[in-house]
């Protein structure tokens, strides 16, 4: 089920199916699939009223029914996406959302309007179309959590959306934050596209730009973690660059950050040297150029 399709099915929510699907939410904490017994309490309605309620939302794939061990009800993706367009659907008109604009590992992108035309993207996180150990092997900041997949999503948004505000806040190019909605991110559109997909006219002032940038962020005490030409958005035209995904940042002061800093800068020194056949060593020079200006800027501002 796409985006789309669940927009389709929002108008035959009644109030009682928004409060269930909430509701497994909001315990999905202590339960991945919720007793029928903790439903019944909390709603305060008896048990075959959870059934029918249950088994019209099953109807449209937005919970799943689990009858081994005890009979639990948990919420699905579908769910989750209904709740999140639901939340963000005074802000946008959900009925502009555009098929995937961009799919990626860990999220998809889709693009959408305001009732006034204004764009935006939305991002909605994935976690789980690859196993658990790839993911958080390659992805430091991810824990196992309660709640499986579901929880994992929510919980990457609320990190990648807490950062962007931080970013965004202290003058690093990032898109511009609006609102998290369970695991769905709002942002200002910005126009953009992929570093690996833009063929620039100068590289040498799109590099420097990049790692003013990447060195800004260390500066507010953040490592992407993660970067590459696949995660840098460049206007052609302007030469204007945004850094995008970081669900994955870690604390200049975490243990590996320097180890990923490092790994980040390297990633996009190679890009620069094998498209653009741009010396590796003038690279360094140019990025070891740019942190002594920031150092000297930060001193002559104290």
């Amino acid at each position: 089920m796409m985006l789309n399709e669940v927009i389709e099915v929002m108008h035959k929510m009644r109030r009682k199916h928004i409060k269930f699907l909430k509701l497994l939410v909001k315990l999905l904490g202590r339960y991945r699939y919720v007793p029928i017994s903790v439903l019944s309490k909390n709603l305060s309605v008896k048990a075959y009223y959870i059934r029918k309620i249950a088994d019209f939302l099953k109807g449209y794939r937005l919970i799943e029914i689990r009858h081994r061990e005890y009979e639990g009800y948990g919420i699905t993706m579908y769910g989750l996406d209904l709740l999140a367009l639901r939340a963000i659907s005074s802000f946008v008109d959900i009925g502009t959302i555009a098929r995937r604009y961009d799919v990626g590992k860990e999220a998809d992108i889709h693009l959408c309007y305001s009732s006034n035309g204004e764009p935006y993207i939305i991002k909605v996180y994935r976690l789980g179309r690859t196993s658990f150990k790839k993911v958080r092997s390659a992805r430091p900041g991810y824990y196992e959590t309660s709640g499986g997949w579901i929880r994992l999503n929510i919980k990457a948004a609320s990190k990648e959306y807490s950062i962007l505000q931080k970013l965004w806040g202290v003058g690093v190019s990032v898109p511009k934050p609006l609102m998290k909605a369970y695991h769905l991110i709002l942002m200002e559109y910005v126009p953009g596209k992929e570093l690996h997909k833009v063929k620039l006219t100068e590289p040498l002032v799109v590099y420097e730009k990049i790692v003013v940038e990447l060195l800004r962020a260390y500066g507010a005490g953040v490592v992407h973690a993660d970067l590459s030409e696949f995660n840098i958005l460049v206007d052609a035209q302007s030469n204007e660059v945004w850094l995008i995904d970081w669900p994955q940042w870690l604390e200049s002061d975490h243990g590996e950050a320097e180890k990923y800093l490092r790994k980040d800068i390297e990633q996009i020194m190679t890009f620069f040297n094998k498209k653009y056949r741009i010396n590796i060593k003038d690279l360094w020079q140019i990025f070891n150029q740019k942190i002594h200006e920031l150092i000297s800027e930060s001193r002559g501002g104290t």
